[in-house]
């Protein structure tokens, strides 16, 4: 992904001596990959320990290397730009979290560019995410069960259902689990068999948990995500008979999803059915309150293009809105944007919205050039959620994006796709 000089930071497993020391260093990041399915506060310790204690371990040399990557300078610049706003801004205490929540931005870039990783430690960290993911579903699951035992059926659903985290992170969580084991584990555990046949069981407790969670955004995720992997796995045994009976078989599974999770399907008729010539203003149906809002934002980012409100005013700015147009749903739930794109655009302008580009739009365009299947799925399921969601409000979406993000702009797909045996 990177230049020749960028990549110096990757080396193979075989070819990195590990020390007592190194080895804590990357504990950390293989166990918070487990524990980020798991939305715990124990996340936050876990990412300040190992920054902490990197600064034990870190190399002049390797550092002066990493600060010139062109991957670590973008969100480091994104952050110090949220840092001036912020500091800028006159509501403190909003502008104080935007900080905070933003650190990493900075933490991360750091931690991944500035350190040399094996590619034996990386492969760790998606094993161990994948596990997480597999180790949540069943806890929520049986969850699940024990409240339907004594008739509550409806925490199969929906937030009920997503107990650690929002439900449509939940779901882009999942998905990301399902491409790791779909593109990787059968080149990892090739010989392996019992780890192979144990994936399939893996992607089906994901897919299952996916259309609990009943998220909108994580149902069309799938559906967008699925075809694209399919077709990435048989590619090479694709006709035309055969691209017909996959298409018909797509369609079939959506048909028998509908029948098996009806509930989930049923929250997408506020798509199908919103009249965006006749809205409600004092809704807080969630389709409907986001084009409220969206109009919103829109009328704010044209009074303030360049620099934004301010990154500590910008919830305000929004609330004012509400209340002066009579958006009632949206201001007693106080509401942010409900979009990344938007929220940044309020709070910082265009000047903060390139580096957010650049960021998502622009790992998209990189991902089609170098052929990054990986990297694509991941910048697919990062817009979708920016799209509706305002992510890096969130440590659950700014955990994920930034630890991705930094993981797939640190290795290609061609070397994560190296197995063990290869390596040896």
């Amino acid at each position: 992904m990177a230049e020749p000089d960028e990549k110096a930071i990757l080396v193979p497993a075989s070819g990195m001596e590990i020390s007592l020391k190194q080895k804590f260093f990357y504990f950390f990041p293989v166990l918070l990959c487990f524990c980020l399915p798991f939305g715990s506060l124990l996340l936050s310790g876990i990412v300040t320990a190992w920054f902490v204690y990197s600064f034990f371990c870190i190399d002049k040399e390797q550092f002066k290397k990493g600060i010139r990557n062109k991957f670590f300078i973008v969100p480091v610049l994104f952050f110090f730009l949220t840092l001036i706003s912020a500091l800028l801004s006159q509501n403190k205490e909003e502008a104080l979290f935007s900080i905070e929540i933003k650190l990493t931005l900075l933490i991360f870039p750091f931690l991944f560019f500035c350190f040399k990783w094996s590619l034996n430690i990386l492969k760790r960290c998606v094993i161990s995410f994948v596990s997480g993911c597999f180790f949540a579903c069943l806890y929520l699951i049986a969850r699940a069960f024990m409240y339907a035992s004594n008739g509550q059926s409806e925490y199969f659903f929906y937030s009920l259902f997503s107990d650690f985290i929002h439900a449509s992170y939940f779901a882009m969580y999942l998905i990301l689990a399902i491409t790791f084991v779909i593109v990787l584990y059968n080149k990892w555990f090739s010989t392996q068999k019992s780890i192979i046949y144990s994936s399939y069981f893996f992607v089906s407790i994901f897919i299952t948990c996916i259309f609990l969670c009943s998220s909108k955004l994580g149902i069309i995720s799938f559906f967008i995500c699925l075809p694209i992997l399919v077709l990435y796995r048989l590619k090479e045994y694709l006709n035309l008979s055969r691209t017909i009976i996959l298409a018909v078989s797509f369609l079939a599974l959506i048909v028998i999803a509908a029948k098996l999770f009806p509930e989930s399907f049923q929250r997408m008729n506020s798509i199908t059915s919103l009249d965006t010539d006749h809205i409600d203003k004092t809704s807080s149906e969630s389709t409907t309150v986001r084009v409220l809002i969206w109009k919103e934002c829109i009328s704010i980012i044209k009074e303030h293009p360049i620099f934004g409100t301010g990154v500590g005013d910008a919830n305000d700015a929004l609330y004012k809105a509400y209340e002066k147009d009579g958006l009632s749903g949206a201001f007693e739930h106080i509401f942010n944007a409900h979009n990344q794109y938007f929220q940044t655009l309020i709070g910082l302008g265009i000047t903060g919205f390139i580096f957010l580009f650049l960021m998502t739009i622009g790992l998209f365009i990189l991902a089609i050039r170098k052929k990054h299947f990986l990297l694509l799925i991941f910048s697919i399921l990062i817009i979708l959620n920016f799209a509706v969601e305002s992510m890096l409000q969130k440590s659950a979406g700014i955990l994920f994006f930034m630890f991705f993000y930094c993981l797939f702009n640190l290795v290609s797909e061609k070397e994560l796709l190296i197995s063990t045996r290869e390596e040896a």
